[in-house]
């Protein structure tokens, strides 16, 4: 009770409370008795720059639209300047600050840049101005700021973007009005986490070298990739399992064609997925749709040699093998199809001919189209797993890192 005591009889008049009367004889003298011009630049000296301090205040990142580059986020500015023509002696008013509405000073026409909308000025006539005796002027606009911003999508879903939200003095050139920060970087004091972008770094530039001072704000974005590994990274990788199975199914059970082309059909409903979540640019290509596309071609080439080998299967018995056909079946099975005979069996030569040759000869007339089918198989199945694993690899260790 004391210190409160203690701190009224030793606090300045215009610390306690005022009446509406003073607040109106104050408003009177400023705007009546000195005439105040709120479309005058506040300085007595017109050759001397006023300083703008700015910091701008992030509330919540609402949406980055992929597709239209755009950047919306709810902010609000906090703007302060010192008005020489708005100064006051404490002395003859009690008063310490003063809130007005903002069309009655001056205010800057600090305005965003690289809007995406329409151009239009900040804050608006409900707003208002916190006014200090010695001219110093607070104001904090409120908006949601659609800003542009350029999309890089060529690691999603695992990428990082930047965003800079720009604003500048519109009409009054760099020596009339000069731009400094009250804030070291982009305040997020009261910032709401979004669910898909992450925050990883801000920083701000300001530039009074030009013509126009601009400040740009940069906002270092990272998607996060939780949703689209399980629902699109995912499937895609087992569907790419699933164009290797071709090769397992027989010739002769009859939805091997059938099969190949829902795979492919899979990966193209994928692709049109992915498509339509992302740019339509020519700038960067996602690695995700290029794997997309190499699981397709790879299942087009799946559904062609499926076609060549139900072709080759369903050739007469009695039609001679060709020698190709037969090199590859002797190369996928080691030359132990039906002849059993041991790829390493070495033979003792009888009657000037080896038996080798004999059993080479017999083995070649026992290889049927039956045998050309499933070579073809087994030498498929194992190549695509070659691709399969280096593609999935390569394309996955690219985007984690």
């Amino acid at each position: 009770m004391l210190y409160v005591v203690t701190f009224l009889v030793l606090s300045p008049p215009f610390s306690l409370a005022f009446t509406a009367d003073e607040v109106k004889n104050l408003t009177k003298y400023i705007f009546d008795t000195n005439a105040y011009d709120e479309s005058l630049r506040p300085a007595s000296n017109q050759v001397s720059p006023t300083d703008l301090k700015v910091s701008f205040n992030l509330l919540s990142i609402n949406k980055l639209d992929e597709l239209e580059e755009k950047l919306v986020t709810t902010a609000y500015l906090t703007l302060s300047w010192k008005d020489e023509f708005l100064i006051w002696d404490t002395t003859e008013f009690r008063i310490n600050k003063l809130t007005l509405p903002q069309n009655w000073v001056w205010k800057p026409d600090f305005v965003l840049k690289n809007g995406f909308t329409e151009f239009k000025e900040l804050g608006g006539s409900f707003y208002y101005v916190v006014l200090a005796f010695d001219g110093t002027l607070s104001w904090k606009p409120y908006q949601v700021f659609q800003s542009q911003c350029s999309i890089d999508v060529t690691y999603f879903p695992f990428d990082t973007q930047t965003c800079n939200i720009q604003f500048t003095m519109w009409s009054h050139y760099t020596y009339q009005v000069t731009l400094s920060s009250s804030s070291s970087s982009v305040e997020m004091g009261d910032y709401k986490v979004n669910k898909v972008w992450k925050i990883t770094s801000t920083s701000q530039n300001i530039d009074n070298s030009g013509s126009n001072s601009i400040v740009t704000y940069t906002l270092n974005l990272k998607r996060k990739p939780g949703f689209y590994v399980e629902n699109l990274v995912t499937p895609i990788l087992f569907l790419g399992v699933l164009n290797i199975l071709v090769f397992i199914i027989p010739a002769d059970a009859g939805e091997k064609m059938s099969y190949c082309i829902t795979v492919a059909l899979g990966f193209i409903v994928f692709l049109t997925i992915v498509s339509s979540e992302l740019p339509a640019n020519s700038d960067n290509t996602p690695y995700l749709s290029k794997y997309l596309q190499i699981q397709i071609f790879m299942g087009g080439i799946a559904l062609v040699i499926s076609a060549i080998q139900l072709r080759l299967r369903h050739k007469s018995e009695e039609q001679k093998v060709y020698t190709p056909f037969k090199l590859l079946v002797k190369a996928a099975f080691c030359e132990t199809v039906k002849a059993n005979v041991s790829c390493k069996d070495k033979s003792i030569p009888v009657h000037g001919q080896n038996k080798e040759d004999g059993d080479t000869e017999e083995y070649d007339d026992s290889i049927s189209w039956n045998d050309v089918s499933s070579a073809i198989d087994f030498v498929m199945f194992w190549i695509y797993i070659f691709v399969y694993c280096i593609s999935t690899i390569t394309i996955m260790t690219i985007l984690q890192n």
